[in-house]
């Protein structure tokens, strides 16, 4: 050897430097994964310039001899990602040390098996799917030179590079698609993994899918059947079968990272790095492919995508079983998909509609060797039977909060101000499940917690956001700040002059929002932005960057705005600023909440004039407008929107001004409706985005009763009901949450509230013993008015229940307990004589479906004698009307998922099995009376025909 490898980078540094610059990302990233570069340095790199992240590596290999043989190792299995000339220093320069350092490496021993990792366990039942060892990954990691043919080398590494330039940054809309200054773009710094779970139900497209998806999560997290997954992992075996699905589906709202957790797969594959079982990925985008207008072929499709795939790709297409096409956006494609249609003979040179050909390909007609991953709204699905895979994404779990917001700032101390503002918020803590809210709520906050905090939180004239439609409005003047200042004003320019500089482009924008989004319209093209005063020209260069999106890849001339929310909010601005007549204001109230549209005798609101036909499912879709819309009227009554609006809000008759007309309307929703469940918990919302305390204290005392069963409700939820009910001077005569979910957070966040509810129902919501501990401190309380109490189906625990038999020992309201399947033990048993025999309020005890052991049962025969009033129900067969109670609830839970679920996470059917066998050979192990042991058989078998039907069956009639 001539020389060492330390002196031969020395003297090449400059040659290397000019051919690396130019795409720097495999070899840092292969740099890393080596050993060579540290994590923490590669991160560091990522952030500086092309040229300086080479030089700035070249320099720390160049540090030791070992770095710098490790450097040499890496350029040579990277070099089909640079230029001819690298190829050829490299065939020159490390072929003998390559040779040498491969004699020297010791011998791989076999890794001992370790443990299943929480990916392995993600998808349950006959869906499961093995994650191939990372042991293996790497050892198949060879040089690709070796396994592709010369010919498609060149145009391969073109894609490569090509993807690696499309997908290595995450785009930040707050900055007008460049990189904010006060957070990290690039991808590896930036990307957090999500979590998934199978999906096995159908959508709702009754409802707004953020609450769809916040009552998805409410079910899945409580039995814990949802685990973190790298979209590398998509395609990994199933465990049935032992091979990789063909055909993956992938469905989430908007905003839950689909796209960026594609972007980031083909990020890692454009690397090298996973996935190298594929030869080529095509990646294809429904809202382009809406451009395409007549019948194409794939590889006319293909061609005209990938132009440097033009003389090569009827070889890539003869061989497509190493071909992996991802589908990205279903949901956005105006074309539409006949899946029942027959399938026709389509070959890649086939002409066919686009519709047609995505439909050969993602049903596997045309190519079915080859792999395809579809993402899609749940509102726009596939059916399952296309499909070996299909999962749905949920989104963040509290500790990936944390994660991506300690990887959107660069200041660590900026990262926990933030961080931890948003876990004492309700609102903002449910809200940044969603990575898309999460990123909209770290934008918005770094203006309040950043180092120069004091100048811009005084720009803002605002105080950190607490409800959802305030952070949308720090959002939003963040954009503009960003933009609309520059040249124009100072940094400490008053709020109302920022807005002033903008509002025709504002109120256009907003209107093409509204009318828009009344129509569920989405996606525009160029003739759209011109008929409402916008332009592409606006776009790239005003700030409206910030909020519209350029979908615009090559040729494609679509826009949308980045988020549905974002563009429901600038909806909602929109008739902030434009509505000013009361009557106006209550007409558009009727109308987003209810359908109602005014009568034509009467002088309706501008934002009503044209022809609307809204059906129910189009007014629950509104209900985030409507939530937005009340939070920007306070905003226009506080005076926080001046600039924007040119009239001011009008005088009633008599003098009555805005807060008490929308009193008056909320206090005659409450009185003279008959209230769907989730229409009144909109309206709920609708009160606390407003937070005006004269408008819900006219309001509150009219809810005397409020049925929310089955309505999945967060904390947020919970935080709504709270606030709404905490100005009324009245007792509630009821309140139902069963099978609502809302854990021991949400009941704490109620306990202010709980004390005046004569009825309470809380069944089935992931109760635990802090909640037995919550309502045992209610029933203490001198102003306790609960007189029905429903608890069954929590996981109590007898610490729980001994709180609850402590507190009946001094409570004098309570009649009815209703504490079935809610963990009890003997020992659960063991003051229950003692308490309740001081009690005399209490009339009713239900408490089967526990394993309280023969001692138990004593105690409760000893309660009986001491207190002969209680009705004491401790067995199925002692109650002909439980039984039948009973069996009209496996009836209700046999048709219904929710209630399933939840069901199924108490253990519940189990439990109610065991207690009737327990119970069927009566006290003294006689027979009961013939009717009960008849029905108590009926229930038996029902549940266990539950029981044993197959899982895709669970749920549906």
């Amino acid at each position: 050897m001539t020389s060492t490898a330390q002196q031969l980078l020395h003297s090449q540094r400059d040659v290397l430097l000019e051919w690396t610059r130019v795409h720097p990302a495999p070899l840092l990233r292969w740099l890393c994964d080596a050993r060579v570069l540290s994590h923490a340095h590669y991160l560091s790199l990522l952030e500086r310039s092309p040229s300086n992240a080479v030089a700035q590596a070249l320099e720390t290999v160049c540090a030791s001899e070992e770095s710098s043989r490790g450097f040499l190792q890496v350029l040579r299995e990277v070099q089909d990602y640079y230029c001819e000339e690298l190829q050829v220093w490299v065939e020159r320069h490390c072929r003998e040390r390559t040779e040498e350092m491969k004699e020297a490496k010791p011998v791989r021993v076999e890794e001992k098996k370790k443990p299943k990792s929480p990916i392995s366990k993600l998808f349950k039942g006959k869906s499961k799917f093995t994650v191939t060892p990372e042991v293996k990954v790497e050892e198949g990691l060879k040089p690709r030179r070796s396994v592709k043919s010369s010919h498609l080398r060149v145009p391969l590494s073109a894609h490569r590079n090509t993807l690696l330039e499309r997908t290595e940054r995450l785009t930040s809309y707050a900055e007008g698609g460049r990189q904010a200054a006060n957070s990290a773009s690039h991808i590896e710094i930036r990307y957090t993994d999500l979590f998934v779970t199978e999906d096995n139900e159908s959508f709702d497209s009754s409802q707004h899918e953020y609450f769809t998806l916040a009552s998805r999560r409410a079910r899945i997290y409580a039995h814990q059947a949802c685990q973190r997954i790298c979209p590398r992992h998509l395609l990994s075996p199933q465990g049935t079968t032992g091979r990789p699905p063909k055909r993956v589906k992938v469905k989430g709202i908007a905003g839950i990272g689909k796209s960026v957790a594609v972007q980031r797969l083909v990020y890692e594959w454009a690397l090298g790095k996973h996935m190298r079982e594929f030869t080529c990925v095509f990646d294809l985008r429904f809202r382009e492919l809406n451009l395409i207008k007549a019948p194409l072929s794939l590889l006319d499709l293909l061609e005209d995508r990938f132009r440097y795939f033009k003389t090569v790709l009827p070889d890539l297409l003869a061989s497509p079983g190493p071909l992996l096409f991802i589908l990205d956006g279903l949901d956005e494609f105006q074309y539409q998909l006949d899946w029942n249609a027959p399938d026709r003979d389509i070959g890649v040179d086939s002409k066919v509609p686009v519709s047609e050909l995505m439909m050969a390909l993602i049903k596997g007609s045309l190519l079915p060797e080859s792999s395809v991953i579809l993402t899609s709204r749940p509102s726009t699905d596939a059916p399952k039977r296309f499909f070996q895979r299909c999962c749905v994404v949920l989104g963040f779990e509290q500790e990936q909060v944390k994660e991506y917001t300690s990887k959107f700032y660069k200041d660590p101390e900026v990262s926990e101000k933030v961080y931890n503002y948003i876990v004492d918020n309700d609102n903002l803590f449910v809200l940044s499940f969603i990575p898309l809210y999460c990123y909209i709520i770290c934008t918005a906050l770094a203006e309040f917690f950043s180092c120069q905090e004091d100048s811009d939180s005084r720009s803002l004239e605002l105080n950190p956001p607490r409800t959802v439609s305030e952070v949308y409005y720090c959002y939003l003047f963040t954009a503009i700040k960003h933009h609309a200042l520059k040249g124009k004003a100072k940094r400490n320019t008053l709020r109302s002059e920022v807005l002033s500089l903008v509002r025709q482009q504002l109120t256009n924008l907003g209107r093409l929002a509204y009318e828009n989004l009344l129509k569920s319209k989405i996606m525009f093209d160029i003739q759209d932005l011109e008929r409402y005063g916008l332009t592409p020209v606006d776009i790239q260069s005003t700030f409206l960057s910030q909020i519209l999106v350029p979908l615009k890849e090559e040729r494609v001339e679509m826009f949308s705005f980045f988020h549905l929310t974002v563009q429901e909010h600038l909806a909602a601005l929109y008739c902030a600023i434009n509505l000013s007549k009361q009557g106006h204001i209550i007409q558009a109230l009727d109308f987003w909440c209810f359908g109602e549209i005014p009568p034509p005798s009467t002088s309706p609101t501008p934002l009503l004039s044209q022809d609307l036909h809204l059906d129910q499912t189009r007014v629950e879709n509104l209900q985030m407008l409507t939530r937005f819309f009340m939070g920007l009227l306070r905003a226009r009554l506080g005076g926080q929107l001046d600039g924007l609006v040119l009239a001011p809000l009008e005088v009633g008759l008599e003098g009555v001004d805005i807060p008490t007309r929308l009193g008056i309307w909320f206090q005659n929703q409450f009185k003279g409706r008959q209230l769907a469940n989730q229409t009144a918990l909109n309206l709920l919302h609708c009160l606390m985005e407003l937070h005006m305390k004269e408008v819900t204290s006219r309001a509150s005392p009219e809810i005397r009763s409020l049925n929310l069963f089955k309505i999945k409700m967060s904390v947020v939820d919970c935080a709504a009901l709270h606030y709404v009910l905490q100005f009324s001077p009245h007792r509630l005569e009821e309140l139902n949450l069963g099978y609502s979910n809302i854990g021991n957070r949400g009941l704490s966040r109620l306990a202010p509230i709980l004390h005046r509810c004569e009825s309470l129902y809380l069944r089935y919501n992931c109760l635990e013993r802090e909640a037995a501990i919550l309502e045992s401190a209610v029933l203490k309380s001198n102003e306790c008015q609960v007189k029905k109490l429903f608890m069954c189906g929590n996981n109590l625990g007898p610490e729980g229940v001994l709180e609850l038999w402590k507190a009946l020992e001094q409570n004098i309201t309570l009649e009815e307990l209703y504490l079935d399947i809610t963990g009890i033990t003997e020992r659960g048993t063991e003051n229950i004589v003692n308490c309740l025999s001081k009690n005399t309020s209490l009339k009713t005890l239900t408490i089967v479906g526990n394993d309280i052991g023969e001692v138990g049962k004593r105690r409760l025969r000893e309660l009986g004698h001491r207190r002969p009033e209680l009705q004491i129900i401790g067995n199925f067969v002692d109650d002909l009307g439980l039984l039948n109670a009973y069996l009209d609830w496996v009836e209700e839970i046999r048709d219904d998922r929710d209630q399933m679920d939840s069901v199924k996470n108490a253990d519940a059917l189990q439990s109610i099995l065991k207690g009737l066998r327990v119970g069927a050979g009566g006290e003294n192990g006689e027979g009961g009376e013939g009717e009960n042991t008849a029905k108590a058989l009926e229930l038996e078998t029902k549940i266990l025909e539950l029981l044993n039907a197959p899982a895709h069956l669970a749920g549906v009639r």
